[in-house]
């Protein structure tokens, strides 16, 4: 499959979560933890879920074409790793890099939940240096790109799932770049602002990871 294929599913898989969040944030103003209901909360939380899945699914599928061979965004073709014989293989090496084991490719894995948390970019970073794709730079240059936004994101869907005031603390210690108020659910974070943006932080993220998603394709 082609990187071009990818980045327009990627976007695709996009459209639906972004429109509820942008009918959320256009119905009320929510510039307090007071403002929320439960319903919105639940509604934010699934939001979040969704966008961090499409995420991690774009960066597992670059991963795996760029290996087994694709073209870029231009045409131009990236060629094929020897040994990367089908995603298994590349699941399997990507394992052991994420491990941080010596790679090799006579294994095949075709459990996923055994794969590495593809869109965490610091294991992403991990399993690019490991694999050597030959658009290596490319990747290692999308981490660096999304690397603010999908900490972000990470950081909030985990704050979100595991509701404790450890998870929530991470999540506060990333908000110097926002104009933030109080929260007690990490769900309420999305609605800061980013201060040079003036984004709401959710766009804010998505914007990044897009950007990212563009500069690994091309």
């Amino acid at each position: 499959m082609s990187l071009q294929q990818i980045h327009t599913d990627f976007e695709t898989e996009l459209l639906e979560p972004t429109r509820v969040f942008e009918e959320l944030a256009t119905s009320k103003t929510f510039k307090s933890s007071n403002d929320f209901t439960t319903d919105e909360l639940c509604i934010i939380e699934g939001v979040i879920s969704r966008i961090w899945q499409v995420w991690c699914r774009f960066c597992r599928r670059v991963v795996l074409e760029s290996c087994q061979g694709t073209t870029e965004l231009s045409g131009a073709p990236i060629p094929p790793l020897a040994a990367a014989n089908s995603d298994g293989h590349v699941s399997a090496a990507a394992i052991l890099a994420w491990k941080k084991k010596r790679v090799t490719w006579h294994q095949s894995n075709s459990v996923l939940r055994r794969e590495p948390m593809w869109g965490d970019v610091d294991v992403l970073l991990d399993i690019v240096d490991g694999l050597k794709p030959n658009n290596a730079a490319k990747l290692k240059g999308m981490c660096t790109v999304s690397g603010a936004g999908a900490k972000l994101l990470q950081t909030a869907r985990n704050a979100a799932a595991h509701h404790n005031h450890q998870s929530l603390g991470e999540l506060l210690n990333l908000s110097s770049a926002f104009s933030a108020f109080p929260i007690n659910h990490a769900c309420q974070s999305v609605f800061w602002v980013e201060t040079v943006s003036a984004d709401y932080l959710l766009p804010f993220v998505l914007e990044e990871l897009k950007d990212a998603a563009v500069y690994a394709v091309l």
